[in-house]
């Protein structure tokens, strides 16, 4: 109601008079001391309180709401009054669009309270993109979301809310591989499938991160040439010449272990990827490659023996590097650990929380235990952990309680195809960020993607759907490895 009411006063600001507003009647007084315009008032008060899509539509009335909807101020008042509501977190997801051309759309739901979203909003529908071959970041990266398209194979970089993006340039091509992709030790858990998710598959790993010291989104991408020599490349939007171009700091040898296509983990100015663990008789160091947004350097992080030698994913946690423990094959047990940060007078690692399965209903430990891939999102109402799966669910466990209840399954609002019931790699459901955030284009001349933008009133209403599901991913190797660790599971500690 309020924001229909908003809209209805911007409304009648635009028709009021047939020539466009003053440019005074939207300039920001120079002092919060002195009396401020009629202008402010509806800058301040009516457009920062407007859904994100509608501000940016306002931005075509006239050049003068152009410059003050783009402006510094308005950009920064929008972002701190939706961060005073305290927003509940919305879910992300994609499927196939509902014409009859190959297209893909977006759709986010909010958890009000921790509780299950009974309808989902289209943001966004791409046309000439398939979902089944479409892999996205899992967590926005100030506003914007990192897209791979693995049949061109292409990147894109989008506002989920405003439709704007641009379409990335070619990058360097990496070397194709075929077969096993990676051996983990005995007892060692993969989030990566076997055998390659999809042909040609190139040995890369790409991030999406942010330098505040220029207010610059950067692409970085880590892979093997064709003469298997390990490089990266960056490409920053808008920044001439334009292109991919060598990192600035030296690449260390150990990066060239990186796992192929897993996306690193942006935190705080830094990515950071997570290394195939060390051999029985290899010292377990260097495990998290870290490298800096603004300085373009590469480091580690130090983590303590008894964690990397368990650690098998690596995750942001409401603004904190997690490492993720997943011990459910072998000991029921699933674990999240954070980092304490750079900013730290002594950097370490704490436990999050550890879900022991064997304390859940039988229903929900099963449901949770069949999963092979589980990757924490965020927090929600009342410190409850959002865990996203591969099988499209959401999860949340409510320490306090120590119980663990299904949020979400993406089948309950779209039509999922039988074989994209699991994502391809690690998520087809991730976190929407509503934010103003324009991506950068550069001199022009970047191909454009055929967007269209949801209508407000399309929304998409929770359904009944049949509660057995057949998956074909890995059921039966999960019951295969159950069946193992009865006789005798080697010994990992927690």
């Amino acid at each position: 109601m309020r924001t229909c009411l908003m809209l209805h006063v911007c409304s009648n600001q635009i028709n009021m008079a047939s020539s466009p507003p003053k440019p005074k009647r939207l300039r920001r007084s120079p002092s919060y001391g002195q009396p401020r315009l009629d202008g402010d008032l509806l800058v301040d008060e009516v457009l920062t309180r407007l859904p994100i899509a509608a501000a940016v539509r306002l931005r075509a009335v006239c050049r003068e709401w152009n410059a003050a909807l783009t402006s510094d101020h308005f950009v920064r008042a929008h972002s701190a009054r939706a961060a005073a509501a305290a927003r509940q977190p919305e879910l992300l997801f994609f499927a196939p669009g509902a014409g009859k051309g190959i297209s893909t759309s977006f759709y986010a739901c909010s958890l009000r309270d921790g509780e299950a979203p009974t309808a989902a909003r289209e943001l966004l529908t791409i046309d000439y993109i398939s979902a089944n071959r479409t892999v996205m970041s899992p967590t926005p990266c100030r506003g914007l979301t990192l897209i791979f398209n693995t049949r061109a194979p292409e990147y894109y970089l989008l506002n989920l809310s405003t439709g704007d993006h641009v379409v990335l340039p070619p990058c360097q091509r990496a070397e194709v591989l075929d077969g096993l992709l990676l051996r983990l030790p005995c007892g060692r858990t993969s989030y990566f499938p076997a055998r390659p998710p999809w042909s040609p598959f190139e040995l890369s790993t790409t991030g999406l991160g942010f330098d505040t010291a220029t207010g610059e989104h950067k692409v970085v991408r880590l892979f093997k040439k064709r003469n298997w020599d390990h490089t990266c490349e960056v490409y920053t939007p808008g920044r001439a010449p334009g292109g991919w171009r060598p990192c600035v700091g030296r690449v260390p040898a150990c990066a060239a272990n990186f796992v192929p296509a897993l996306p690193p983990v942006f935190v705080d100015g830094y990515l950071y990827w997570l290394l195939p663990p060390a051999g029985r008789r290899e010292e377990p160091t260097h495990r998290i490659l870290s490298f800096s947004v603004g300085a373009e350097q590469f480091g580690w992080v130090h983590v303590p023996t008894g964690l990397s030698t368990m650690m098998c994913h690596l995750a942001n946690l409401d603004g904190l590097l997690c490492a993720v423990v997943d011990n459910r094959l072998f000991g029921d047990v699933y674990a999240l650990f954070t980092w304490s940060g750079r900013s730290s007078a002594s950097a370490s690692w704490s436990v999050r929380c550890s879900i022991n399965l064997r304390s859940l209903p039988q229903q929900v430990s099963d449901e949770l235990g069949e999963e092979r891939v589980v990757v924490p999102l965020c927090s929600a109402a009342g410190g409850k952990v959002l865990l996203a799966t591969g099988r499209h669910k959401v999860f949340a466990y409510d320490a306090e309680s120590n119980t663990v209840e299904r949020v979400f399954r993406m089948q309950e609002f779209v039509d999922v195809p039988d074989d994209a019931l699991t994502a391809r790699l690690l998520l087809g459901v991730g976190l929407h960020e509503e934010r103003i955030a324009d991506v950068r284009h550069g001199a022009g001349g970047e191909r454009r993607l055929d967007v269209k933008l949801g209508r407000c009133d399309n929304v998409v209403a929770k359904r009944e759907v049949p509660a057995d599901i057949k998956y074909d991913d890995d059921g039966k190797m999960t019951v295969f490895f159950k069946h193992l660790a009865e006789l005798g599971p080697p010994h990992l500690n927690m």
